[in-house]
Formats: structure tokens, sequence, C-alpha cells
């Protein structure tokens, strides 16, 4: 519960501070500076943490594939950035949990209660709130555009959660985190060399609060894969979505990001469904 907790101040904290900084800056290159940050900070924490010991190649090339489904879930969330607000984009993004406790159901061999078979049904009912049409104008369709990427980062972390929890069952989550800390920042600078011609800009204006957003997130990462480890991932997940809640409260006073009714609504079904998948 307690790396729960930091997670979701970490990430609600750094998605908000990251959309701060988006716009003056293309999404490669805010990835290279996150995945310099993750490189850094994780591998440090590795280094003094790691848990020596043998394990199998399976064990290996499941955490591998972990940590690169999460990569991906970053580009298509940071792409989201460039056409939603982020307190429609980042609830949509984070709202994975029910996708990783189908998995854990059919994978893990976890069980799923009343309580999180309703939370999955108002998840999805909120997601339909969310992306029902309103309008044919341009504004609503580049909207939408960023729902859609919200949308893949939403099955990317919520398969990548699934996968890690059985990595990290086997070689633990330090030995992940050290996968992580190499696989992912090579999967975004290849996605710098592809789409911003391997040419680098830092934002010409807030750079201190960048930079405090990647270590935020570098940080919720470290403390999310913890929870993990000392948790079931289809309670850790849910309990961790939790961080929208930060992230809107920090919008509304820092971004005077507004919302409309029905996105409220949808959002009161988010929140409400959290809750249900610890029951």
């Amino acid at each position: 519960m307690p790396f729960s907790l930091a997670t979701i101040l970490f990430y609600g904290l750094g998605q908000v501070f990251a959309k701060e900084t988006r716009t003056d800056s293309p999404s490669s290159n805010l990835l290279l500076i996150l995945g310099l940050n993750m490189l850094i900070l994780w591998s440090v924490y590795w280094i003094v943490f790691r848990e020596p010991g043998s394990y199998g190649t399976s064990a290996w090339l499941q955490a591998i594939a972990g940590a690169a489904l999460s990569g991906f879930a970053y580009v298509t969330y940071y792409e989201s950035l460039k056409h939603g607000k982020i307190s429609v984009v980042g609830t949509i993004a984070g709202a994975y949990a029910p996708w990783t406790v189908v998995l854990a159901l059919i994978f893990l061999g976890e069980q799923m209660s009343l309580g999180e078979g309703t939370g999955v049904v108002l998840v999805v009912a909120s997601m339909l709130i969310f992306t029902y049409p309103n309008g044919n104008n341009g504004a609503v369709r580049t909207e939408r555009l960023g729902i859609a990427f919200a949308i893949c980062s939403l099955f990317l972390w919520g398969t990548s959660a699934a996968v890690a929890k059985g990595a990290i069952d086997e070689i633990g989550n330090t030995n992940f985190i050290g996968v992580y800390a190499v696989v992912v920042p090579a999967i975004w600078l290849i996605y710098w060399v592809v789409t911003a011609k391997a040419k680098f800009s830092m934002p010409k204006s807030n750079r201190w609060i960048l930079q405090l957003s990647m270590i935020f997130l570098a940080a919720g990462g470290i403390t999310y894969y913890t929870a993990i480890q000392n948790g079931p991932v289809s309670i850790v997940a849910p309990i961790t979505n939790l961080y929208p809640i930060v992230t809107i409260a920090a919008a509304k006073m820092r971004l005077k990001e507004m919302l409309s009714t029905r996105q409220i609504v949808a959002l009161v079904l988010l929140f409400a469904s959290v809750p249900l998948f610890s029951f």
C-alpha cells in the first residue's frame, strides 16, 4: 500500500508537469529526456538493490516483453498529449486496471470477484461516454485522435503490468527494473531517431518543471513495480489507477482546464469503479 500511494502521487503530478512542457518540444525529445532519467535513476537503483541469482532465459524474455510494452505505451501516451486535455487523455490512459485484471485472471491464476466485475462495467461505460461524438468540427476530431492514442496506452500498459508481474515473480522487481532501464530508453531512442531525425532540442521554457516531471515519472515507475512485487497485480493496478485524481486536481489549479458535464459524469463512473477492484 505505501508504494501504491507513492505511485499515485508521483504519476499524478508527473503527468501535469509533462503537459505544461509538452507544447514546445516534440514527444520524442521528451521521451529521450525521460529515458535518460530512467537509465540513470533506475540503473543506480539496480546497482544498489540488485538481487543476484540464476534465472531462466524465459524469465528474462518475459521481463524484456513487459518492459517493451510499457515503453510503447509511453510513446502513444505522449502522442495523445498533443491532441487532448490532460484531464481526459491522462484519465483514459491510466484506466488500464480492468484489462490487467482480465489478463491476471487468465494467465496468472488470479480470480475476479463480483466487485471487480462491476468495476469493469463502470470503466467501460465511462470510456463510451468519453468517446461519444458531440460534434463534427475539427477540434472534436483532434480530441478524438488524442483519445485514440490514450486507449492504445491503456491496453499496452495493462498488458505490460500483467507480463511484468509474471517476470517479477521469477527474477524480482530490482532485476526487472534493471531490464527496463535498458530496454525502454532504447525504444525511445529509436523513436527519437525516426520521428525527430536525431535532432534534439530542449523546451524554451519551464525546463525545471520538465526535469521535475521526469523525476516524478521515473520515481513512480520504481514504486509501481515495487508495489507489484509485494502484492497481487489485480489489486495494485486498480489502486494506482487513482493517480488521475491527483492529475485532475493539479490540472485544474495549474492549467485551468475545464471539463464538460459529460466528461464529469464519465470521471465519476471511473473513480467509482476503482475501489470495486479491491472487493
